[in-house]
């Protein structure tokens, strides 16, 4: 079912003051962001972005918003920990699977 606040509540949302948590990120933070702010590596080991290198704060996701155009293969080893020849299999692999997918056009 569809819900339209009233005019009153819309524009009690407008007048709102964002609170100093809602200043300092967003009104939903992701970590992180929150990581990449303040500088701080994550400790939270099930997660599935993190990686041990305190370089990149322990995250994947902060390591590839730091590196815009991407890492080598031999960086990208060295960072999850496995052999250059492990990634470059994982990367082949990658590649057939989208190939298959018909991702890339055939010229």
């Amino acid at each position: 079912m569809f819900y339209r606040k009233s005019p009153k509540d819309q524009q009690d949302d407008v007048d709102r003051i964002p609170t100093d948590f809602e200043t300092q990120y967003s009104a939903d933070p992701t970590c992180f962001e929150v990581h990449e702010k303040w500088c701080v590596g994550c400790d939270k080991t099930e997660c599935r972005n993190w990686m041990d290198y305190e370089e990149d704060l322990n995250c994947a996701v902060v390591c590839a918003r730091k590196y815009e155009h991407g890492l080598s293969l031999r960086e990208v080893a060295e960072r999850m920990g496995v052999s250059f020849p492990r990634i470059s299999q994982i990367e082949h692999a990658a590649f057939k699977k989208l190939r298959a997918a018909g991702v890339f056009e055939e010229e």
